[in-house]
């Protein structure tokens, strides 16, 4: 499973990685340095490819070409989300635009196809998209809107996914009944590809709303996904950098749209960092197991019925769907006291290890997080540049969002948990795992060393996931299989095949690329974000593995 960003709406982009993962952004200003630096922050999270939505300014055709070259070798997969509210609805311009980057070494495929995304898009009619799928060979996951029951007309997509699914529609939470509802609507041909947002608000004289954030939206939305992963190929996180929607996953920089004026000061980074526990979940099918105290917390600036001092425009519609609450998740490796604090609004919790929701009704003054164990305290913030206000000067329904940890340099660990809300019991096994000698080739298998590999899959024959994966358990796996081929990619994947595929993948690079350590042996390494560490096997009959104890503990370290 993938996870993209729509990023930067060129602005930059943000697609988050759910195919697993996709985000979208906004660039008008970005240099390749900053397109380099934030698609390295969006890979570290587990996002597979990014997506450029765009449309038909002068500068976007090259920060396209700016955003793809910054891509290449960086294990992070481009493609184009085609924003037909300014982008010309014309087949010939969209084939062009396509055809510049379906062959970069940044463009993400699917099937060897390079995928093409949009928002919009029915006035192509399905005509259009079909000539456009013909003269590309691209795949094609659009939004295009306004096709419920029709989708047997649109049978040219192979995918489609839903924008307004990842907010509520009202004063309601967020369920999955839409995504249900468009699952059965598409039926078997086309895929449905679902999206995930953390907030949503704008306030321009043309534009002035807001969508319910509340409950715990970001969280309750991954679980949601996650408990329907078997029915989701992709997920779209919505987005990287629309600051003018206040959408996005990550820090506030770059060029923004004339008259935003709720965005400075107001990083959404910790909701992309929280993310990165459902991301591995999602992917994996299984919650890892939590290694670090965090508290993440966020609010709004004002309540929800403020009177605006000197804005010349009016509340937003959906205003009164929100609810004066501090929010927060604490991520607990044991149990523990949170106490949340909003001026003289203030409560002590106890948690429970795993990941506890919690909210305070907010109060003029500032917020302060604490966590205490044994009665030590070992968490303790309160931010000096955030004071929610009873009496504002503008509109503000963006929400702010903090982070406070203890100082650990692994948050997680992969692990399976039944539930994100489960006790984790601190636990130590002794369990016995294959292992390869260190003279491998002596045992019939050697080392060919670090690949890259891509959608199209260098090994193509067999695959598994498997929390406490080493080189000998992926090697033992495959020739189990009958393959002559291994490799261990992301720490927990093993990939197995007889020939090693040329496509996007299949070429040898420096070792340093496979940088992921093992989970079942953090002393050696299992690939890495798109690359893989390769085994071949000399001869079958030659195989032979060395067991070797190896000690897991899962105690969590006491504070």
């Amino acid at each position: 499973m993938r996870i993209s960003y729509q990023d930067h709406q060129i602005q930059p982009y943000s697609l988050a990685a759910a195919i697993p993962n996709m985000f979208s952004c906004t660039t008008y200003d970005y240099t390749i340095d900053d397109w380099k630096s934030d698609i390295q922050e969006i890979g570290s999270g587990g996002v597979d490819a990014i997506a450029l939505n765009f449309g038909s300014n002068y500068w976007e055709n090259e920060q396209l070409h700016n955003a793809y070259d910054a891509g290449s070798g960086s294990g992070v997969k481009l493609f184009l989300s085609f924003d037909f509210s300014v982008f010309p609805c014309d087949v010939n311009s969209v084939v062009n635009v396509v055809n510049q980057f379906a062959q970069h070494e940044s463009q993400f495929k699917v099937d060897g196809r390079p995928l093409i995304s949009s928002f919009l898009g029915a006035c192509l009619g399905s005509q259009g998209w079909q000539e456009i799928k013909d003269r590309t060979g691209g795949y094609l996951m659009p939004f295009i809107e306004g096709i419920e029951g029709q989708f047997d007309n649109w049978n040219c997509l192979d995918s489609w996914y839903c924008w307004g699914c990842a907010w509520p529609q009202g004063d309601v939470n967020k369920t999955t009944a839409d995504d249900r509802y468009y699952i059965s609507q598409i039926g078997s041909s086309t895929k449905y590809a679902a999206t995930i947002s953390p907030w949503i608000f704008t306030h321009y004289d043309y534009k002035n709303f807001y969508q319910r954030g509340d409950d715990w939206l970001i969280v309750s939305r991954w679980e949601q996904l996650i408990e329907m992963r078997d029915q989701l190929p992709m997920v779209e996180m919505v987005t990287w950098n629309d600051f003018g929607e206040s959408s996005y996953f990550g820090h506030v920089k770059g060029v923004q749209p004339s008259g935003t004026t709720w965005a400075d000061g107001y990083s959404h980074l910790p909701f992309f960092e929280l993310s990165k526990y459902y991301i591995t979940a999602f992917k994996t099918g299984h919650y890892p197991a939590i290694n670090q105290d965090v508290i993440y917390f966020w609010a709004r600036p004002h309540p929800a019925e403020a009177a605006a001092s000197v804005d010349a425009l009016a509340r937003p519609q959906g205003y009164n769907f929100a609810e004066d609450s501090l929010w927060a998740l604490a991520f607990a490796t044991q149990s523990g006291q949170v106490t949340l604090t909003c001026g003289i609004s203030t409560q002590q919790f106890t948690v429970k290890p795993g990941i506890n929701k919690l909210k305070l009704p907010l109060s003029p003054g500032q917020i302060t997080v604490s966590m205490s164990r044994d009665g030590k305290r070992i968490i303790n913030k309160s931010p000096s540049d955030f004071t929610y206000n009873s009496s504002p000067d503008l509109y503000n329904y963006n929400v702010y969002v903090g982070r406070s940890a203890t100082h650990l340099s692994s948050m997680y660990s992969t692990g399976a948990l039944p539930t994100p809300s489960s006790t984790i019991t601190s636990t130590s096994q002794v369990l016995t795992t294959p292992t390869l000698s260190r003279t491998t080739s002596s045992y019939g298998w050697e080392s060919l060393g670090c690949y890259i590999d891509s959608t199209d899959r260098l090994l193509k024959g067999f695959f598994t996931i498997k929390p406490g994966m080493t080189a000998a358990t992926c090697v033992a796996e495959c020739s189990d299989h009958g393959f002559i081929y291994a490799a261990t990619e992301y720490g927990i994947e093993c990939h197995c095949g007889n020939n090693i595929e040329s496509h996007d993948s299949g070429v040898s690079v420096d070792g340093s690329q496979c940088n992921m350590a093992c989970d079942g042996d953090p002393s050696t390494q299992c690939g890495g974000s798109w690359r893989a560490n390769v085994y071949r096997i000399s001869a079958k009959s030659s195989r032979s593995l060395v067991s070797q104890k190896h000690h897991v503990s899962r105690k969590k370290k006491h504070h």
